[in-house]
């Protein structure tokens, strides 16, 4: 006896790299070659597709994590984070309980969720205006 018998062992995989994740890495290729030649942005809505078991922890492993992270609360909370490979973002919305009801991975130098909409500058502008004009609302 060596003593090794009370050592528990607990045998851990690595997650599935099914034909669905792999579809998808290669997707994310083409898009981004499409965003460096001609801008033109890609959405992959993960809830939409046939993922078989551990494909999605998959994607998330293999993407990993990049350094920008944005938290949105606007009717619910929003999870835009970059991953390891710069353009392309995993993009989560979640309900109030917490509960991810959505699901996005994005090509685009910057998802739309995070750029200012036009009408919110134009009603900032305003309000700057007339703080600056001393007609403060």
């Amino acid at each position: 006896m060596s003593g090794l018998e009370g050592i528990p062992i607990h045998i851990q995989t690595a997650p599935h790299a099914g034909a669905n994740a792999q579809a998808i890495l290669a997707e994310l290729e083409t898009a981004l070659q499409a965003l460096l030649d001609t801008g033109k942005e890609h959405s992959i809505d993960l809830r939409s597709l046939p993922l078989l078991p551990g494909e999605l922890d998959y994607l998330q492993h293999t993407l990993g994590t990049g350094e920008v992270r944005v938290e949105i609360d606007a009717l619910g909370k929003s999870d835009v984070r970059e991953t390891a490979y710069r353009g392309v973002w995993w993009v989560a919305h979640y309900n109030t309980l917490d509960e991810v009801m959505a699901e996005f991975i994005e090509v685009s130098f910057c998802p739309d969720i995070v750029r200012a909409q036009r009408d919110d500058v134009r009603e900032s502008l305003d309000a700057l205006s007339a703080r600056l004009a001393g007609n403060e609302e």
